[in-house]
């Protein structure tokens, strides 16, 4: 029956009507799904691929979305090599636009197309193309097909490098581009090369916002221990903490996350390490005193990198680090508090805002390694429990909560400060939630 059917919806793709054609070429991920036979699996592609060679556009469309809708199929196709000559009869045509749509099926396809020499050479010539969606087309496919074979990248590599260094790109393009060198991480010949390039993405005056995200994150990936972030480095990129756009300010304080601040050797460090932690101060006070609603994202990074510096250079008076950590986790219990006074069945607390405030107390209190800055975080600790244990039953955060409360006292135990903390037990043993007093259960009989 399986292959009557496939008989049946290839003789109504050769239909003059259009509509036919596409309801079709529709059923063919339904039949795969049904009927998930190599031998079957194997001859609807091969006519997917004839029906691709011969057909016009609007059906060519059609048919790539079969490819990335039953893309967890193509491994089971046996004459994949005979499939790909089909595609390439298109990728070598004269019609723009039907190369472009063979990119994008060889890009859907990229988990049986990618180990091709014929596939890789065939996308590599596209970057020569002057139309625009082709070289969109190209790019993303070199995307997909690094994904499963990394030793295109050195096919791609020197074409990609000069393709995102020219500011004619589209910017969409050029970013994509640039996220794509990311592959090149685990190589260290190329990530040493890719590192300057990096930070000349980003310094450069015709990149925009979309660019420098692009370069920061490929930046970001390619950090190594055997090609860390540089003191210097993280002062050149630190004057976009302050950015009007968010993506950009997350971007950067992600690099910064992966910096290792040492302890100065002479005045030039010192100066270095004071003025990146100033512009982390001001943004966090940004951030902290304004009325909107606080990114979490944003504070942690930016805290923990200030902790980081602040352990490698303490400061004169206390931690600012701490300081800020712990108004967030002040300002997220009241928070919850104040919602769960005024809790009605249609109100959704606010479990995950606490439990993330106290935690980034844990991870700034780990980092500054004072006895002082532990025994007020196993406090901030025990009173999110209690305030958690007095809250209702709600179900939609219950494993979230589950493991803030594992890891919340694994750390106190590591830490010695645990009796601060099992204070707070016997009310989570009697909370509402089910799922947090099974927790605590759980806890407590542990030695």
């Amino acid at each position: 029956w399986a292959f009557r059917r496939l008989f049946e919806l290839e003789s109504e793709c050769r239909s003059a009507a259009p509509a036919v054609q596409v309801e079709a070429i529709g059923e063919f991920p339904k039949l795969l799904d049904q009927f998930p036979f190599p031998m079957l699996v194997s001859s609807a592609f091969l006519k997917l691929g004839d029906l691709f060679r011969g057909s016009a556009n609007s059906l060519r469309h059609h048919i790539a979305q079969v490819f990335e809708t039953s893309q967890h199929h193509l491994a089971q196709i046996a004459h994949t090599e005979e499939l790909l000559k089909r595609v390439l009869v298109v990728l070598y045509s004269n019609d723009p636009i039907a190369r472009v749509l063979a990119l994008r099926l060889i890009g859907n396809a990229s988990s049986v197309f990618a180990r091709f020499p014929e596939a890789q050479h065939g996308t590599l010539l596209q970057y020569q193309s002057t139309h625009p969606l082709e070289i969109a087309a190209a790019v993303q496919t070199t995307e997909r097909m690094l994904e499963f074979s990394p030793g295109f990248l050195d096919v791609v590599w020197e074409t990609a490098w000069s393709k995102a260094d020219r500011s004619q790109v589209p910017d969409p393009v050029r970013a994509q581009l640039i996220r794509s060198l990311r592959h090149a991480a685990p190589r260290l010949q190329l990530s040493v090369q890719l590192y300057p390039r990096c930070r000349s993405w980003v310094g450069r005056s015709d990149s925009t916002a979309v660019v420098q995200c692009a370069a920061l994150d490929t930046w970001r990936s390619i950090i190594q221990p055997h090609n860390e972030l540089a003191a210097t480095d993280a002062e050149f990129v630190s004057h976009l903490i302050t950015h009007s756009l968010a993506s950009v300010r997350r971007s950067v304080l992600a690099l910064l996350s992966r910096w290792r601040p040492t302890r100065p050797t002479n005045d030039d460090g010192a100066a270095r390490l004071a003025g990146i932690s100033g512009l982390l101060c001001s943004h966090l006070a940004a951030q902290l005193g304004g009325n909107d609603a606080d990114d979490l994202g944003e504070i942690r990074l930016a805290t923990i990198t200030l902790a980081r510096i602040e352990a490698a250079c303490p400061p004169a008076g206390p931690p600012q680090s701490w300081a800020f950590a712990e108004s967030l986790a002040g300002k997220a219990l009241r928070t919850f508090d104040d919602a769960r006074c005024a809790w009605t069945a249609a109100t959704r607390l606010p479990y995950r805002h606490l439990a993330s405030s106290v935690m980034l107390q844990v991870n700034v209190a780990t980092i500054l390694g004072e006895d002082s800055t532990k025994a007020r975080t196993a406090c901030a600790i025990r009173d999110a429990w209690l305030a958690m244990a007095a809250a209702c039953e709600h179900t939609g955060d219950a494993a979230y909560i589950r493991r803030f409360l594992r890891l919340s006292w694994a750390w106190c135990k590591s830490m010695g400060v645990e009796a601060t903390v099992a204070a707070a037990l016997p009310a989570l043993l009697g909370a509402r939630s089910c799922s947090i007093a099974y927790t605590a259960a759980a806890i407590a009989s542990l030695p």
